[in-house]
């Protein structure tokens, strides 16, 4: 969400990356443009958050249609089969972008919201950094390690910590943070609570084919499955987790953890 900073205005994506003084303009039916103070920079709708989203008037059922037709005209392209028109049932040129104007600053959090920071503080207070992660071995499977450990190893020497950890499976425990699921996949990517903001890790987690549906509340802080019968909370945010993972290593602040499985 957009957020006053002495001032300026921060947009804070879900996936880590942080702009600041930042100008936020919709482009199209699925884009938007961020120019700040490191520049200008062209996102897709399914990258910012859904509060946003919902600012901005994005129809997010309505992309994802279009997203899953796209799918299939490019596999069609591929196998050298026909197009459809760029504006399909006019002839005429796409549909041209479209600017509006710069997106208001919202509220300050809530109570509630506040608390929920200070409580998150208070899981990091007092800790003491672990061992440096030049000279540990590898992990092993089944090894369970924790959040603050592996945050702090990533944060100090990305080059040792990949020696330890990156293409290697193990077991990864924190507390859920929130959560966001893919447009075409059975994906959903769980963002663990970290203590430093330029770090975090994230669970790539496919949800059994067994569960008809599922989808994102309250700003993807739960995840909800349902059947025709019954709906159920698959996981909260502030819950505590383990997940067995695979890592990919650092990339943009980002410690990818693949292939997540979540432990009983």
């Amino acid at each position: 969400m957009l957020v006053g900073v002495q001032g300026a205005e921060t947009l804070s994506l879900p996936d880590g990356r942080t702009f600041r003084e930042a100008t936020v303009r919709r482009l199209d039916d699925d884009r938007l443009v961020v120019e700040h103070a490191g520049g200008q920079s062209t996102l897709f709708f399914h990258e910012v958050p859904e509060a946003l989203r919902r600012r901005l008037g994005y129809d997010s059922e309505a992309a994802l249609r279009r997203l899953t037709l796209e799918v299939f005209r490019l596999r069609g392209v591929a196998r050298g089969g026909a197009t459809p028109d760029a504006n399909p049932g006019t002839g005429t040129e796409p549909v041209r972008p479209r600017l509006l104007e710069p997106v208001a600053v919202p509220a300050p959090p809530s109570a509630s919201q506040a608390g929920t920071t200070a409580s998150r503080a208070e899981r990091w207070a007092g800790l003491e950094p672990p061992a440096r992660a030049t000279g540990l071995a590898p992990v092993g499977d089944g090894q369970v390690i924790g959040v603050w450990e592996l945050v702090n190893h990533y944060r100090s020497d990305p080059s040792a910590s990949d020696a330890r950890y990156r293409k290697r499976s193990f077991r990864v425990t924190g507390v859920v943070e929130r959560m966001e699921r893919g447009l075409v996949s059975r994906n959903v990517r769980v963002f663990l609570e970290t203590p430093d903001p330029a770090v975090r890790p994230v669970c790539e987690w496919r949800i059994d084919d067994k569960i008809p549906a599922f989808h994102t509340r309250r700003d993807g802080r739960t995840l909800v499955a349902e059947n025709n019968r019954s709906r159920w909370k698959l996981l909260e945010a502030g819950q505590t987790v383990t997940f067995e993972v695979r890592c990919d290593g650092l990339e943009d602040g980002l410690v990818e953890l693949k292939g997540a499985r979540l432990q009983p």
